[in-house]
């Protein structure tokens, strides 16, 4: 009993540990990518900026000529342009800011590249608000706040590689994602979570039957799940047109 009193505890005292993270503005920085530092190369010397151009290339002043190296090409760990390097570390500011995420549905959204940055969703069909954790932490989506990076696992991107048809999301049981092909190694993704009585499997969202019977949608009135054992996947049923299943009873009315 007190081992599991002490479990207890340790795993409220990491839920306390999280934090939220800060709110980036875009209002004042426009709707598209700009670059970190507006320096541009003075045609005599050999060195890096960030320069004009984008967040996530590296500007190569070669004397009077001017290459560009794209961070994410040549390190997807570090793809942004900080102080002329490749960084793990974005630095926001009115020159250059994170990608919004298309939204699925409402609620909160792990950033599919950036561990560090997460995003709130009013609802599905609109664009996203984008939060920054603080320098050190990433987002966890277990309790969608904040959480104190202590290994390399606890930074979740998402490998648009694999070949199944839905992405996990790192091991979540919650997030997952559609990753379209756009050209070599560029997607377009859109991530997803399931409802809330549901968890990801691999390839779809269950309902893992807490014994035999009827369940409640908690998102959708009209479906419910019908289990036959204890530990088993729910088979999801639709009431018919104007009915909605009533918990009490166990049917539509």
């Amino acid at each position: 009993m007190k081992l599991l009193v002490l479990a207890v505890l340790v795993q409220l005292s990491l839920v306390r540990a999280d934090v939220p993270g800060s709110f980036v503005n875009r209002t004042l920085l426009g709707m598209q990518p700009a670059s970190l530092s507006t320096d541009m190369c003075d045609g005599h010397r050999y060195y890096t900026n960030c320069g004009m151009g984008s967040c996530y290339d590296v500007q190569v002043c070669l004397g009077p000529s001017i290459e560009y190296r794209s961070c994410s090409m040549s390190n997807p760990d570090k793809p942004f342009c900080n102080n002329g390097e490749c960084s793990a570390e974005p630095v926001f500011s009115q020159m250059c800011w994170p990608t919004q995420i298309y939204c699925t549905s409402e609620g909160w959204f792990p950033d599919p590249k950036t561990c560090s940055i997460y995003h709130s969703c009013e609802g599905p069909y609109s664009m996203s608000d984008v939060y920054q954790c603080p320098s050190g932490y990433v987002f966890n989506p277990e309790t969608t706040f904040c959480k104190k990076k202590q290994t390399d696992e606890d930074c979740i991107k998402l490998d648009c590689r694999q070949k199944t048809a839905l992405t996990p999301f790192g091991n979540s049981k919650k997030y997952f994602a559609f990753c379209n092909p756009m050209g070599i190694s560029t997607y377009d993704i859109r991530v997803y979570q399931c409802p809330a009585e549901t968890e990801f499997n691999g390839k779809t969202c269950v309902f893992k039957c807490p014994d035999q019977g009827r369940f409640a949608m908690v998102s959708n009135s009209k479906v419910y799940y019908e289990c036959a054992a204890a530990g088993e996947d729910g088979v999801a049923e639709v009431c018919e047109e104007e009915l909605v299943y009533d918990g009490a009873t166990k049917v539509c009315v």
